[in-house]
């Protein structure tokens, strides 16, 4: 095809530019399904009408949740999950869920392939999921759309795998773009949201610039070029005095970032655990939500009105109010997802950030601290809370900045975002769910994208010793990646032996003996590298094994097992007791 005949960095560019313009023509089309399922379920059936950012600016007073019950709202959420659930399970399973999730997990897993269907049943499903009240977001669903529009174009085109992982990161960045009205955010939002650490995939960032660029000038053609929300022409950093609460805003934020996740994938596994067809499932959750919908509507859909009133100052809201809505928006979200809804979960939780921010504004005031802008703080929380929840932190900056016009708020937000990121780190170190994002990795070295490559390069030099072990390099990065090989090993380049992760266990007949007595010429294995503590090191002949000490192995497959023997503590007969007394000689 004429394609080929190009270069490839000329092939990408053209490739940016059309999936830019489709990512900006798909959400102009998902935009659209959304209103229209949005006045068949939610306002036709549940007789709620939800408040759009314009509305919301023309008011001061946001609308009180109790003061009205809205007895229809679970017959729209229960008929809506019940068709979104049909459409997926039965014809595109893989479109449940947050659409960005996905798209991910194409990128590090499938080599950036997507079933040619799931665009299609992904902007349906998810456009009455959330139509009909379910509290999820656009971004995922566009994400996935023009990412999956990509994955076909590769597909159609015959690309190599590197050239089609790439077009799922074009789309996703063209997709959000057009959704969110920030071009620069969401180009390094695709290539930082791979990844749970600070890591990005840099070699995509030109390409995911004219892809979000194209898309976000085209949907200014449909929608202008304002920001997303209106920001109060006073809002401002305030004093340098004022600095402190946004790290404590991050403090905040990180918090809530940590706990987020478990509640999310917590609902998640529940409903995985129901015994009953999982076409039904969404209904479920959408009966649930509409439960609570009936006496708090402000939880259903996306939730940008209730954005724009937490960025006027909350616009009357009490604080048990803004908190009450904040925590709720998690619960509603993982309803909705949860459940196996379609829809994303960055909009919610903008939504569960910006009321933070609101509500801890209100406690300052309270307290006497009058000076400090509450409308800054919504934004800053906004910021802080998807940095961490989601470990975007750089994206999650320049984001915010772009949808609310806050520029001038970049000093106290890049606090925020740095301290939120951080304490969610922390805290999530163990945890089941560090992210929002499940199918991110912590590094490229991670990725069964690189991983191969990787370890067969560092493993050479290590058996050569041509170089000084990095501090953190062994354990962060190869250890992490033998572990997730399940005991088959990782090939070294041009060899027969692998590479493998064996730990001393406590009484293995090895541990306080020198490597060169264990005679491992026989055995045809070399241990190359030792994680002892927070240290590691290349090993010699003379080093003394100590019980914990993570070995890396080269060796070939037998030679593998038999070192794997030779370490292994002795086994106990289960027929003998332990505490048997020893045999003693009665004879004369």
């Amino acid at each position: 095809m004429w394609l080929d005949r190009l270069d490839r960095t000329t092939r990408l560019v053209l490739l940016s530019v059309f999936l830019g313009v489709i990512g900006g023509l798909a959400a102009q089309v998902f935009l659209f399904l959304m209103h229209l399922a949005n006045v068949i379920f939610l306002e036709g059936i549940g007789q709620y009408q939800t408040i759009s950012v314009t509305a919301a600016h023309a008011v001061t007073q946001a609308p009180k949740p109790f003061s009205k019950l809205y007895w229809w709202v679970p017959v729209a959420t229960t008929v809506g999950g019940l068709i979104s659930g049909w459409l997926v399970y039965t014809f595109a399973p893989e479109a449940e869920g947050h659409g960005t999730d996905a798209a991910v997990r194409a990128f590090h897993r499938t080599a950036g392939r997507m079933r040619a269907r799931v665009p299609l049943i992904k902007t349906i499903a998810s456009a009455i999921t959330i139509g009909s009240g379910g509290a999820a977001g656009r971004e995922g669903p566009t994400a996935q759309i023009a990412a999956g529009i990509g994955s076909i174009i590769g597909g159609f085109f015959k690309l190599p795998d590197d050239e089609r992982r790439l077009l799922i990161l074009i789309g996703m960045a063209a997709g959000l773009s057009a959704i969110f009205k920030s071009p620069l955010g969401t180009a390094i939002f695709a290539v930082e949201i791979l990844y749970s650490r600070v890591v990005f995939e840099g070699g995509a960032l030109l390409y995911t610039l004219i892809g979000s660029a194209v898309a976000y000038a085209l949907t200014g053609y449909f929608s202008g070029f304002t920001p997303l929300f209106v920001l109060p022409h006073t809002t401002s950093i305030g004093v340098l005095a004022d600095l402190p609460a946004y790290a404590v805003l991050g403090v905040l934020a990180g918090l809530l970032g940590a706990i987020l996740p478990s509640i999310f994938y917590g609902i998640r596994d529940a409903f995985h655990k129901l015994k009953v067809p999982n076409h039904i499932k969404p209904a479920i959750g959408g009966l649930a939500l509409g439960v609570i919908g009936i006496f708090v509507p402000q939880l259903l859909g996306g939730g940008y009105g209730f954005i724009q009133f937490a960025l006027q100052g909350g616009a009357g809201m009490v604080v048990w109010l803004l908190l009450l809505l904040s925590v709720g928006k998690v619960i509603a979200l993982s309803l909705t997802i949860g459940s196996g809804g379609s829809g994303g979960v960055f909009a919610p939780s903008l939504f569960v950030g910006a009321l933070l921010g609101a509500a801890f504004a209100s406690i300052l005031h309270s307290l006497g601290f009058q000076g400090i802008d509450a409308s800054a703080l919504a934004v800053v929380g906004m910021a802080a809370l998807f940095a961490g929840a989601a470990r975007v932190p750089i994206a999650s900056l320049v984001m915010v900045a772009e949808m609310t016009g806050g520029y001038g708020l970049i000093m106290p937000t890049m606090i925020a975002v740095a301290v939120s990121f951080l304490v969610q780190m922390a805290l999530t170190r163990h945890a089941r769910y560090p992210s929002l994002y499940e199918a991110q990795v912590p590094t490229p070295a991670a990725s069964p994208v690189y991983r191969e490559e990787y370890y067969r390069f560092a493993a050479e030099l290590l058996r050569k010793k041509e170089f000084k072990l990095d501090r953190d390099i062994l354990h962060s990065e190869m250890v992490e990646a033998l572990e997730c090989e399940c005991g088959e090993g990782v090939a070294l380049r041009n060899r027969e032996e692998n590479l493998y992760n064996l730990r001393l266990a406590a009484g293995s007949p090895v541990a306080g003996k020198q490597i060169r007595t264990l005679g491992l010429d026989q055995l045809h294995a070399l241990i190359i590298g030792i994680i002892r503590g927070e240290h590691e090191f290349v090993p010699d002949g003379g080093t003394i094994l100590q019980v914990g000490d993570g070995l890396i192995i080269a060796s070939k497959p037998p030679g593998y097992i038999a070192f794997r023997d030779l370490i292994e503590p002795p086994k106990v007969n289960p027929d003998t007791p332990d505490n048997s007394p020893p045999h003693s000689d009665t004879s004369a």
